[in-house]
């Protein structure tokens, strides 16, 4: 989160900065004290927060009811994050968070957004908790990707990630700058959670605002959910045909509400993309086609790009997905750690079309640009290396390139099993499947990835290596048994047909 950012998302309206100062009790008996605080607020909105201060902190020490210092205090606050100072900027607002008996929804934000940014997620949520039970409404003051960032960071502790999701679901809360489907991963987190308790009877209604036909799939092949089966295949109808349009349907609604947003676009790419209407995602996603024009994107509207620079390789235009990534790779990285994510993908994407020169030098480029790249990502691009290199002919050094992933197979299991199939190393590779369907954690995206119609060969020039390892992979006897144990192929019936 850059400074920048934080600048962005911490600068409040006039108006309700004015409606905060000009609340003064009426037992106050200086006369001039709403003035001064008017005064203050208009001179943080001016963008003069130490001129603010000098006001602010002489009227703090002379407040002596607690609720003119929390007033005064969430003042400060605006001001000095404005400032930078953003420690005392959240003991301001905790302090007039403490002194209201009644917090606002502009003093719950600024104290969501300053728990966030002093790096303690699991304060930020337990202020997303309280604003939903409170009024969910007050969650559209909330910027939508912060409050993502936040809950994955705490995804680790499944009771209080389990918990937040469930407070958001319930809310039926519509986050603010994302896209229409986002929602499914907290909804899926709910109907995992709820069966791993034995509560699964809860989770119809929860199923029921799933969007995004993948949802539906992944909960259809998984044996936990066996008792969902049969509603789960009435919603994806033949050919997953029905859940296709109802998804394309509600992502189009919120694009064409704003069709100036980004995030709404991407939603309804997505959706195509899903309903396998690739040229008509791409005439969506056929914007900003020069570095000047992309640099004006948000940080998560680079994944348009993204999935555009995909696409063009799905339906064989491979240059020109390469293209798009290179282009879009061209920006300066600060402000925008997606950027880090989109410079592997090209290295990803280059291997996977068998451009193994052009994949090493994406991954150079990455490891030069994103210096601050971390594990998991640094298991990818070892992946890609060892598979670039293989194809390459450079055996001895894609077996080198491939120590830090051997040490570590399970940072990222998804590029331990590629560097294993690269290698030629099946029995290992088997082995890693197994381990991904067994771990409740990983099972879903595993039972997903197994399915015919995502491993059969299609025609098209990107991840057929990967496909047909994949098939060699399942018909294992070993693979197959673990497969059918924890789930199924989706019936064809209702099987998309990509």
């Amino acid at each position: 989160m850059t400074i920048i950012r934080k600048h962005t998302l911490l600068l409040a309206p006039l108006t309700l900065l004015l409606m905060a100062a000009t609340t003064v009790p009426a037992s106050n008996p200086r006369p001039d004290r709403g003035s001064q605080i008017a005064a203050a607020a208009r001179l943080v909105d001016g963008n003069q927060p130490a001129e603010a201060l000098a006001i602010l902190d002489p009227l703090l020490a002379n407040s002596d009811l607690p609720i003119e210092r929390g007033e005064v205090e969430l003042l400060r606050s605006f001001a000095l994050a404005r400032l930078n100072r953003l420690p005392e900027a959240r003991k301001a607002v905790e302090a007039s968070y403490a002194a209201s008996p009644s917090p606002t929804p502009l003093l719950l934000r600024q104290l969501f957004l300053l728990r966030a940014f002093t790096g303690d997620p699991d304060g930020a949520v337990q202020i997303v908790q309280l604003m939903a039970a409170g009024d969910p409404k007050w969650l559209e003051q909330l910027p939508g990707e912060l409050v993502f960032e936040t809950l994955g960071a705490i995804s680790d502790d499944e009771a209080r990630s389990f918990d937040v999701s469930f407070s958001l679901v319930t809310a039926d809360y519509h986050p603010v700058g994302l896209p229409v489907a986002v929602m499914d991963s907290l909804r899926l987190k709910v109907v995992r959670g709820l069966q791993s308790r034995g509560r699964l009877d809860e989770a119809p209604p929860v199923v029921a605002q799933l969007i995004n036909t993948t949802s539906l799939v992944q909960l259809a092949i998984d044996r936990r959910f066996q008792p969902l089966w049969p509603a789960l295949e009435k919603r994806l109808g033949p050919g997953a045909d029905i859940a296709d349009e109802a998804y394309v349907k509600a992502a189009r609604a919120a694009f064409e509400s704003r069709p100036g947003s980004l995030a709404d676009r991407l939603g309804l790419a997505e959706a195509l993309n899903i309903a396998s209407r690739e040229e008509e995602a791409l005439a969506v996603t056929d914007i900003a086609p020069t570095a000047e024009d992309l640099a004006k994107f948000g940080n998560r509207d680079l994944w348009l790009v993204n999935l555009q620079a995909m696409m063009l390789a799905d339906t064989g235009k491979v240059d020109a997905g390469l293209a798009r990534f290179a282009l879009l790779n061209t920006l300066p990285i600060e402000g925008r750690p997606s950027l880090v994510a989109t410079l592997i993908n090209q290295a990803i994407l280059a291997e996977s079309v068998d451009r193994p020169d052009a994949a090493l030098a994406a991954i150079a480029q990455a490891e030069a640009k994103a210096t601050d790249i971390n594990d998991y990502g640094r298991r990818y691009l070892d992946a890609v290396r060892v598979c670039a290199l293989t194809q390459l002919g450079r055996k001895a050094e894609a077996a080198a390139a491939a120590a830090p992933v051997i040490a570590k197979p399970d940072a990222k299991a998804d590029a331990y099993r590629g560097t294993m199939i690269c290698l030629g190393r099946m029995d290992a590779a088997a082995a890693a499947v197994i381990g991904q369907l067994k771990n409740e954690k990983t099972r879903s995206d595993m039972l997903f990835a197994l399915q015919p119609f995502l491993i059969t060969d299609r025609a098209t020039a990107r991840d057929r290596r990967e496909r047909a390892a994949m098939r060699v992979l399942k018909a294992r006897p070993d693979v197959k048994a673990a497969f059918l144990a924890l789930g199924r192929d989706l019936p064809a019936a209702v099987s998309p047909p990509r």
